[in-house]
């Protein structure tokens, strides 16, 4: 090989190798913004989780806040100014098993 065919050649192979590396960037962005908005859903959900888990206990202490804001128990008759005072319901079940 000559060293004009040997220039021509390394000239190709440095344009191949550029035209790789503007694709393979292409991709790693591509990659990088599938993975920072997974980890942006992912966080979403997480906060939403522990949001609905604290919901659970609301019920029972009348008071619910979701991401900072006081959410109205409806019609909990454990709640409000006529509320039940459950241990003073009497509960008595008769199971006829016969």
């Amino acid at each position: 090989m000559d060293a004009d065919r040997l220039s021509a050649a390394l000239v190709g192979g440095i344009a191949c190798l550029v035209i790789a590396a503007v694709v393979v960037l292409r991709m790693i962005r591509k990659l990088a913004l599938a993975v920072l908005i997974s980890v942006v859903l992912v966080g979403a959900a997480a906060v939403l989780a522990a949001q609905w888990s604290g919901l659970r206990d609301c019920q029972q202490t009348c008071s619910c806040d979701v991401l900072g804001r006081t959410v109205q128990v409806p019609d909990n008759p454990l709640c409000g100014p006529d509320r039940i005072d459950p241990s003073r319901i009497d509960v008595d079940f008769d199971i006829d098993t016969g």
